[in-house]
């Protein structure tokens, strides 16, 4: 029996319906074949494409795109012959790669589509071995990390490193700038209202202390110096374990000689004036602490040699949380590593810092109006888990 017979006979009233219906279900049939191919060739060309720009992102930007091209075409095969490759330097550490291809349809060609567009993106960068230069310990406080207007962060050799998961777990105001080669935040709970902050990743793992248990602790057990007032003039100290409460007013100048100053049972109250100090560590054997106001300026560099070497500022280990505050500073040139893990850190009013050698590991930050210049610590063993190594942004 024919075509044309079912058509003039009574009796195959149903099956044009029928044809018409089974010609749809041969078309979804068809798309989900089809897109099931398409599915399975986009997951290959992704796989191609982010090996691509990981290997392509290590060689010298001139032979980038080569090859990338090169490692591409060797994962994907054949299949890699008519696709349209674009790999794109997005600075000395990071290659763009974009992969675009068609399908022939086999059944959906049927229903007049004759290939399925299939596309791909990755982004890698490079550590370039970077240091982790600020680390942000505290899991679970809220705005562990709060950058407010003003503050202006020059480290581009640098890693800042945040543990909190907190939603949100940093917050960025307008009118500052943090430009470092990578800023890692766990949480995946930020609030940005602006501001500049290139290299920002959420949901990451950053390092942890890297400086826990290095230091041993200072002989802290009698009182060299207790309970002093300076007030102007020149002052020079000397190392040894300072009680009670010591306040520096009327701007005076203090000269350090090297060696470990201990700061138990009160603290420091620094009312301007000059520091300076060569092969110099300040260690908190307790909640005692420096409070630095009114426009100090600091000339400070670490020991050299020793069981305390690169660092300027330490603590006791397993304090309870405090404050450590530094306001309204003229100009801190610091050569070494500040690790207090127990404090709750601020930065205030024009803080004008220049450091070398340079780490900061902390509870919390918070930076107002701050303008740092920071080159990463290379004494010791600050490097990011994924330095030297490359890494899929997306």
């Amino acid at each position: 029996m024919t075509w044309s017979h079912f058509t003039k006979s009574e009796s195959g009233g149903v099956v044009v319906p029928f044809a018409i219906m089974f010609v749809v279900m041969a078309g979804v049939g068809g798309l989900a074949v089809d897109s099931a191919r398409a599915t399975n060739l986009k997951t290959k060309m992704q796989h191609a494409l982010d090996a691509a720009v990981l290997t392509g992102v290590t060689a010298d930007e001139e032979k980038r795109t080569e090859v990338a091209t090169r490692i591409f075409k060797a994962n994907l095969g054949d299949q890699g012959k008519h696709v349209q490759l674009d790999f794109i330097s997005l600075g000395p550490n990071e290659l763009e790669g974009k992969a675009k291809g068609a399908l022939d349809a086999s059944i959906m060609a049927l229903l007049g589509f004759s290939t399925i567009d299939v596309g791909t993106h990755a982004v890698a960068r490079k550590a370039g071995g970077a240091r982790v230069c600020i680390v942000v310990l505290d899991t679970t406080a809220p705005q562990a990390l709060l950058i407010n207007n003003g503050a202006n962060v020059q480290s581009p050799d640098c890693e800042v490193h945040v543990h909190s998961t907190a939603s949100p777990a940093a917050i960025f105001n307008s009118g500052t700038s943090i430009n470092t080669q990578r800023l890692c935040i766990a949480g995946n709970g930020i609030i940005d209202n602006g501001g500049a902050h290139p290299n920002l990743e959420l949901s990451c793992s950053p390092q942890a202390d890297p400086y826990a248990g290095l230091y041993p602790e200072p002989d802290s057990s009698s009182c060299d110096f207790t309970d002093q007032n300076y007030t102007g003039g020149t002052i020079n100290l000397s190392p040894g374990v300072y009680c009670g409460w010591f306040n520096f007013n009327a701007a005076p100048n203090v000269n350090f000689s090297p060696g470990i100053y201990v700061i138990k049972n009160g603290g420091w109250n620094v009312n301007g004036g000059d520091w300076s100090g060569t092969g110099v560590s300040f260690y908190y054997a307790d909640q005692s602490k420096i409070q630095f106001n009114s426009a100090v300026q600091a000339n400070l560099t670490a020991p050299t040699s020793g069981p305390h070497k690169g660092v300027i500022f330490f603590e006791k280990e397993g304090l309870a949380p405090s404050q450590w505050v530094l306001d309204d500073s003229r100009g801190f040139d610091l050569t070494g590593v500040i690790h207090l893990p127990s404090r709750d850190t601020i930065f205030n009013s024009s803080t004008t810092m220049r450091s070398k050698d340079f780490a900061l590991v902390v509870k919390t930050l918070i930076l107002n109006q701050t303008n740092w210049n920071l080159d990463p610590n290379v004494s010791q063993s600050t490097s990011s888990s994924s330095a030297g190594a490359p890494y899929l942004v997306q």
